[in-house]
């Protein structure tokens, strides 16, 4: 189920965000698919950067539903251009 989540995350749209550095991203996701929390675990240093990333994960909501017992917890980490 992680790979699922990962390549489900990889076909969502990269927001452009003029800024370097990486926002680490975490999330979980409740029974059915939907994306049951979404924060910061470490900012890129750049406000428009960390948007950015949080919006990208949004975005692939829902995401395919958990098989029972699943991992339901990601951290993903998404770069600047």
């Amino acid at each position: 189920y992680p790979g699922e989540v990962m390549r489900h995350l990889a076909r969502v749209p990269r927001p452009r965000a003029e800024a370097r550095g990486a926002a680490l991203v975490q999330f979980s996701i409740a029974t059915g698919g939907r994306l049951a929390s979404v924060g910061l675990a470490q900012s890129s240093g750049s406000t428009r950067l960390d948007r950015a990333a949080l919006t990208v994960v949004q975005r692939a909501a829902p995401f395919p539903a958990p098989p029972a017992g699943a991992q339901r917890r990601f951290s993903v980490r998404i770069e600047g251009r």
